[in-house]
């Protein structure tokens, strides 16, 4: 064994350098120049670089077994003992470089070079069939290689039979008795063969062992083939399931966005844009604004949200058909949530002028006023006037509304303020069904100065109002604290304090 610190000894490296054919055929070749250069390869060699170092580390055992099977004994002429007893007459080995009275003549089997090897060499460098012949050699019949060489030629599969490793490795286990059986029988029947020089082959005796090997290999390969298809199945099981996995992943996670309170007010963000029916920059200036849910793909980028709010302002709907990006259900739920948005401000408009000009009960006309500066900041309003609101309001009686409306608006203007007289023959107000914190915050401040009782201000809170019961509720509980924080003249928040105290106990 060489020193640990030696990777490649002189002996190594003449014989991977000989070894041409199986040099070229592995990842030998890599190292030839180093080879070329350097005897000796040490671990610590300063010409040695590290990635040389770990390839050497790992090749070297498959690189001394494929170069062994390059050589074989010279079937002419196997060996020779040199009769002088004299060491400066002996031969040199061609690998190690050292004399020896036993010369090992061993041949390339490509470009039939030869070699003069010692014992020690052949069983260092040469595979286990040619180590096999070289004791058979030596010890029974120098013509033993020759022979060998004839029978291997007859039936080629003795030599697979004999020595090959692994031996079968695939080969199911119930047939591994069998395969060891065969090997040890194969090579009792060779050896017992190659110990006397003969020409009598032995192929009767050796022809069940060829079938034999040849039904165990058929049964290793059709192992094989079931344990890939086995595992072809399996992969595609795996693919499969993984794939049913992330499909399920991804519609959960769909499912949660579209069901998630971010997502749901990211549409209503989007439609309170939309409706509006703003030009594309200004529209894309706001949408810029937003901050939209987390997803793996953004559900809608600037230059689709300008296509939307154009083509909403041209046809009254969202589809985008062109825009084949985009998740087609969060077009047609943002549709949905912008029409009904659209309708509620709509119908909410036409309620606010009926109410600002009839159903309210305006304290100050300021009020009033500035109620009706505010429609004409919307998209309905644009087309009015205060002096057309102004006009209006002067009509008490409904001919001469009808009349008027007739003269000063336009069909549908006309068509919703008369549905809503009908409705509201006695001029009450159309209460709201939707009420935000700043329209609770102003209504506190318009009415709760002239409301001489609690019951007055919750009263007119409930002509403006008709929320569901439980926010109803809570409003007039919201309303009955305003109005006593109002009433009293001290210092509100530290009475909050005690009251906040007064509860938790």
């Amino acid at each position: 064994m060489p020193a640990a610190t030696t990777l490649i000894t002189p002996a190594e490296n003449r014989f991977f350098l000989l070894s041409e054919r199986a040099r070229r055929r592995t990842t030998l070749q890599q190292i030839s120049a180093l080879l070329r250069a350097h005897v000796t390869v040490k671990a610590d060699s300063d010409f040695l670089k590290p990635t040389v170092r770990n390839l050497i580390l790992q090749e070297h055992a498959q690189w001394l077994s494929a170069c062994s099977h390059e050589w074989q004994l010279l079937a002419s002429l196997p060996y020779v003992v040199n009769p002088s007893e004299a060491r400066r007459e002996w031969h040199h080995c061609e690998l190690c470089h050292k004399p020896v009275r036993y010369e090992y003549h061993v041949q390339n089997k490509h470009n039939h070079r030869e070699l003069i090897v010692g014992s020690e060499c052949v069983k260092k460098f040469m595979n286990a069939e040619t180590r096999y012949l070289m004791v058979i050699t030596t010890e029974d019949n120098f013509y033993a290689v020759a022979q060998y060489q004839t029978l291997t030629t007859a039936i080629p599969v003795v030599p697979t039979i004999m020595f090959a490793q692994p031996w079968l490795p695939q080969l199911p286990s119930e047939q591994v008795p069998q395969a060891r059986q065969l090997r040890q029988t194969t090579t009792q029947t060779v050896t017992t063969y190659l110990r006397h020089k003969t020409k009598q082959l032995p192929l009767q005796e050796l022809k069940p062992a060829e079938q034999t090997y040849r039904r165990l290999a058929q049964f290793e390969q059709d192992a094989i083939t079931t344990a890939e298809e086995a595992a072809h199945a399996q992969l595609l099981k795996n693919q499969q399931q993984r794939q049913q996995q992330a499909a399920q992943t991804a519609e959960q996670a769909e499912q949660d966005l579209r069901q998630s309170s971010a997502y749901r007010h990211y549409l209503q963000q989007l439609a309170a844009i939309i409706v509006t029916r703003p030009d594309r920059a200004t529209a894309k200036q706001r949408f810029e604004q937003l901050s939209a849910p987390t997803t793996e793909r953004p559900l809608v980028n600037s230059y689709q949200f300008g296509q939307m709010v154009t083509e909403y302002r041209q046809t009254g709907q969202i589809q985008v058909r062109r825009l084949a990006m985009l998740d087609h259900q969060f077009v047609t739920e943002l549709n949905q949530v912008t029409q009904q948005l659209d309708e509620r401000q709509t119908t909410r408009f036409y309620d606010d002028v009926f109410n600002s000009c009839w159903g309210w009960r305006y304290h100050q006309q300021a009020t009033q006023r500035a109620d009706w500066e505010k429609l004409l900041t919307t998209r309905w309003g644009q087309p009015l006037s205060l002096t057309w609101f102004e006009q209006l309001s002067a009509q008490t009686d409904s001919q001469r509304v009808q009349a008027w409306l007739s003269q000063h608006a336009d069909a549908t203007m006309k068509r919703e303020l008369t549905q809503r007289l009908v409705q509201q023959s006695e001029r009450q107000p159309i209460a709201r069904t939707r009420m935000t914190r700043t329209e609770l915050r102003q209504f506190c401040r318009r009415e709760q100065p002239s409301a001489a009782t609690l019951a007055a201000f919750e009263a007119a809170f409930d002509r403006y109002y008709q929320l569901p019961a439980a926010q109803q509720a809570t409003a007039h509980e919201t309303l009955a604290y305003y109005y006593v924080a109002h009433q009293y003249q001290g210092d509100h928040q530290r009475a909050m304090q005690q009251l906040t105290w007064l509860l938790k106990s």
